[in-house]
């Protein structure tokens, strides 16, 4: 929402500039020249800037899946490493028996002589 409230305002002035400059201008790039309003060259450029954003948000964003392809793949591993552990522990583990208790009686009670 918020990327909206800039570009909507720039795209808005940019076709207000480019309605408004329809005249012709002598464009030139070292040897060749051509006729172009200034409109259209802004247009142009802003659709050429707008396809290099795009690669390179699309190239960030290939970095960014690959990671998390490595990552899900590395849970994976780690989930069925863990289960391996899980079913080989409950296999050696055997039922614990509990020791008998002792019950300790003594015919009196017990004394403290330290007062």
């Amino acid at each position: 929402m918020i990327r909206l409230t800039v570009v909507i305002p720039f795209l808005l002035a940019l076709v207000i500039f480019s309605a408004s400059n329809q005249d012709p201008l002598d464009m030139w790039l070292l040897t060749y020249s051509w006729k172009c309003s200034a409109g259209v060259l802004a247009l142009s450029v802003a659709a050429v800037a707008f396809i290099m954003g795009a690669f390179c948000l699309w190239a960030a964003e290939l970095v960014q899946r690959r990671r998390a392809r490595r990552a899900e793949q590395r849970i994976k591993e780690l989930e069925a490493q863990l289960a391996q552990v899980q079913a080989a522990s409950t296999i050696v583990q055997q039922p614990v028996v509990p020791a008998p208790s002792v019950a300790v009686h003594s015919s009196s009670p017990v004394q403290d002589d330290r007062i």
